[in-house]
């Protein structure tokens, strides 16, 4: 069983969500994945421009799932990835790995110094985390509303 089914049908499936405007330049890979398991119950505009927490989310999937949302393991993890990548606010300082790599667009041997270097220091900017090799400024740019310290 695949990280993202074992994720899934722990935490639910999602079936609230739609997608972000600000994405328009290219079509996101995933976004087939989530209007497939997402929009069977509604639109997905639902969702649209509503970040949450990764913990929230984690509170919507369940509830999805218990009315009935499912998927295949690969549109799980689709939608798994979309919604980090794209809906999560994520906290440098306090954050998982996972969510860090998400909403950062990092490795997660990125993630993990990240980690590291917030238990001597707390990082304050944008800036600091571009001194790591693997962070993207245009990644930091486009999602920066949704990062804090």
């Amino acid at each position: 069983m695949t990280w993202a089914r074992r994720f899934w049908v722990a935490a639910g499936t999602c079936c609230a969500f739609g997608v972000v405007a600000a994405q328009a330049a290219e079509p996101n890979p995933d976004l087939p994945a989530v209007q497939a398991v997402c929009g069977r119950c509604h639109t997905t505009a639902v969702f649209l421009n509503k970040p949450r927490a990764w913990d929230r989310w984690n509170d919507v999937f369940a509830d999805m799932t218990k009315r009935g949302a499912n998927g295949t393991d690969q549109q799980l993890e689709q939608v798994t990835r979309f919604f980090l990548e794209n809906l999560t606010l994520v906290n440098v300082n306090t954050s998982a790995a996972e969510e860090l790599g998400g909403v950062l667009g990092v490795s997660d041997e990125v993630a993990a110094n990240i980690i590291a270097q917030r238990s001597r220091e707390r990082f304050t900017t944008l800036e600091q985390l571009l001194a790591f090799p693997g962070v993207s400024r245009d990644t930091l740019q486009a999602r920066k509303s949704r990062i804090s310290f």
